[in-house]
């Protein structure tokens, strides 16, 4: 397994959970563009909640859907913007606007880390959107089970590369 962050601090982390080192602790560059693997060389890719902290979250699809066997499944957690959670959160990022709450943000470091949250979290995207931007990036949809996920503020996607008829490798 390999594991990739952009955060040292987050890696460290991880990596002080990880008693058996079965894992690859990979860091990445703040800037990166392409990831630092082989073309097919994993049958699966697991994305998180990260793409909605990316400027181009059509971009990491690519990528992953480029490093991804034929056959391979991509799986990623995005906003569910149908979830009540993320309505007040919008109304939570109009008001981090204001400057007294800005200010605000300044004395309590909780209300800051979530200001910081709401500013980098830009990615706000229907579900309709996500899934064309794993279509343009070669991947089909499939479908995950929704049962849990109607009640999160997190949705699940899932996409498959196509199978070149070879099967997995």
């Amino acid at each position: 397994m390999t594991a990739c962050d952009i955060s040292r601090e987050m890696l460290r982390q991880a990596a002080g959970r990880d008693p058996s080192r079965a894992v690859d602790w990979v860091q990445l560059d703040p800037c990166w563009r392409t990831l630092p693997f082989g073309p097919a060389c994993f049958d699966a890719v697991v994305a998180a909640s990260v793409l909605e902290y990316v400027d181009s979250p059509a971009a990491v699809l690519a990528e992953c859907a480029r490093v991804l066997r034929p056959g391979g499944v991509v799986l990623c957690t995005v906003p569910n913007l149908t979830n009540p959670i993320r309505w007040l959160e919008w109304l939570a990022g109009l008001a981090a606007r204001l400057p007294w709450v800005r200010a605000a943000g300044r004395r309590w470091p909780r209300l800051h880390g979530y200001q910081t949250y709401l500013r980098i979290s830009r990615q706000r995207r229907r579900a309709r959107w996500w899934h064309v931007a794993g279509e343009q990036a070669g991947l089909s949809q499939i479908r995950c089970p929704a049962y849990a996920w109607r009640s999160s503020p997190l949705r699940l996607l899932g996409f498959r590369r196509p199978d070149d008829g070879r099967g997995m490798q």
